[in-house]
């Protein structure tokens, strides 16, 4: 590179003098100044779009984990629930160590709860029952008895039922020689043998009738089952 003197005299220079103009000194100025331009530009600009794209991160990351934890519940048909229930009143007279303790028939869910001695056969049933429909339960133990309980779908709740629709329903009902029956304007109770029970349960899903009521089933210490159904108020 070279420099212009336009102050001292004219002609070749004998010495270095600082009465001159450099362009090399002017370069080497702007060009580290627009480097530092361009630097304080380019950190404004990453800035920003660094936290942009960890925001977006952890919004996907959230969207991800809610969407996890509130998996809809799988669907399930009344039929099946009710067959399930139905299976475990028979297989409650079969079973080694396992009884069928209660069952609620609420708006929501019905809520199966079966007991036995011991916890490894509660769990053995667990392992083995109907996996593929992820139905929730809980094990738990309560005065030296297993306790399994399961959360089965259910779509109940509906309006509409009356004690006459019960009573005409009980009427065309065969039972056995063991059965009782009370009602109230409320509440239809039924107490007889498994058989019977299962019976009426049938007859109020072929009617129509069963998603139109509260119900409960109890197993008797007596061996006895209790059926207690509830209409619909609210």
């Amino acid at each position: 590179m070279f420099e212009l003197n336009f102050i001292a005299e004219p002609g070749i220079q004998t010495e270095n003098s600082d009465s001159c103009w450099s362009f090399l000194h002017k370069r080497k100025t702007n060009e580290a100044e627009i480097a530092q331009k361009k630097t304080i530009v380019e950190t404004q600009t990453t800035e920003p779009m660094g936290k942009y794209y960890t925001w977006a991160i952890c919004a996907i990351l959230l969207i991800a984990g809610v969407s996890l934890y509130y998996k809809p519940r799988q669907t399930v048909s009344p039929d099946m629930v009710l067959n399930q229930v139905v299976d475990l009143i028979i297989e409650s007279g079969y079973m080694k160590d396992l009884q069928l303790a209660e069952a609620h028939f609420m708006p929501r869910s019905v809520i199966v709860t079966i007991t036995a001695h011991k916890l490894t056969s509660v769990q053995k049933f667990i392992q083995g029952y109907r996996r593929e429909d992820n139905i929730p339960f809980e094990i738990f133990q309560k005065n030296n008895m297993s306790y399994v309980s399961l959360n089965l779908p259910w779509e109940g709740g509906n309006k509409g039922g009356d004690m006459e629709a019960l009573k005409s329903l009980a009427a065309k009902t065969v039972f056995s020689n063991k059965i009782s029956i009370n009602y109230t304007d409320h509440y239809f109770e039924l107490q007889g043998r498994s058989s019977d029970i299962i019976s009426y349960l049938l007859q109020m899903a072929e009617t129509g009738l069963i998603q139109k009521f509260t119900l409960s089933v109890l197993h008797l210490e007596s061996g006895r089952f209790f059926l207690k159904v509830q209409v619909n108020e609210t």
